[in-house]
């Protein structure tokens, strides 16, 4: 035990002793944390504007922080976790739709239920190719696809609106899905006028040279 606390001891004097002949050590780990407290600062910045321009900026903001990457990501970053999210709540809905379809002994019923199967089924698919532009950076694209998105659960959304028999969680789900396409295309439109603004910079930057 005393060996213990003399080697503590020890360590510690020579941790004082050595930031006392280089004081770039104390002063380094300060900036570095200082630097850490800003970066994280932005980025809460740049997510609360980017949730400001969608239809409800609490619940984007919710739903966003769900995610663990949401803290450290640049505008870029927000946009692959968004579309990540909207994936995800079209796959459990277009899973509980198959359910419903599956349990219902009524053939009405059952005929809405598969036509809004169908619907998510087709905007999966279309999240699929979201993340393919997201590759290729063609963020005018994924406004194009996530608009078709929308309008593809928007009959099914209706259908459920209007019987009362549903589920109130799915028709909550299903609102939930269209503020996260409404977040990915707020997101992709940001970048395609950032990418746009770099490139003009770039073509200037390079007549400048000319």
């Amino acid at each position: 035990m005393a060996s213990t606390l003399a080697t503590l001891s020890m360590l510690l004097c020579l941790s004082l002793l050595f930031m006392s002949i280089d004081p770039s050590f104390a002063g380094h780990h300060h900036k570095k944390h200082h630097h850490k407290k800003l970066h994280d600062k932005h980025n809460k910045s740049r997510l609360k504007k980017m949730c400001s321009k969608t239809s409800d900026r609490e619940s984007c903001l919710d739903f966003m922080k769900t995610d663990s990457r949401t803290s450290g990501a640049d505008n870029r970053g927000l946009l692959e976790i968004a579309i990540d999210l909207a994936y995800s709540k079209a796959t459990n809905i277009h899973k509980d739709l198959n359910s419903l379809y599956d349990n219902s002994g009524d053939y009405r019923v059952k005929d809405r239920y598969n036509s809004c199967s169908k619907n998510y089924h087709d905007t999966m698919r279309n999240l699929d190719l979201i993340k393919k532009l997201f590759n290729d950076r063609d963020y005018e694209r994924i406004e194009v696809q996530i608009s078709d998105s929308v309008e593809e659960v928007r009959d099914c959304k209706n259908q459920l609106e209007n019987n009362d028999n549903d589920s109130y969680d799915l028709k909550k789900r299903t609102k939930e899905f269209e503020l996260l396409c409404d977040i990915v295309k707020v997101s992709a439109k940001y970048l395609e006028g950032k990418d746009r603004d770099d490139k003009d910079r770039d073509d200037e930057d390079d007549e400048d040279d000319d």
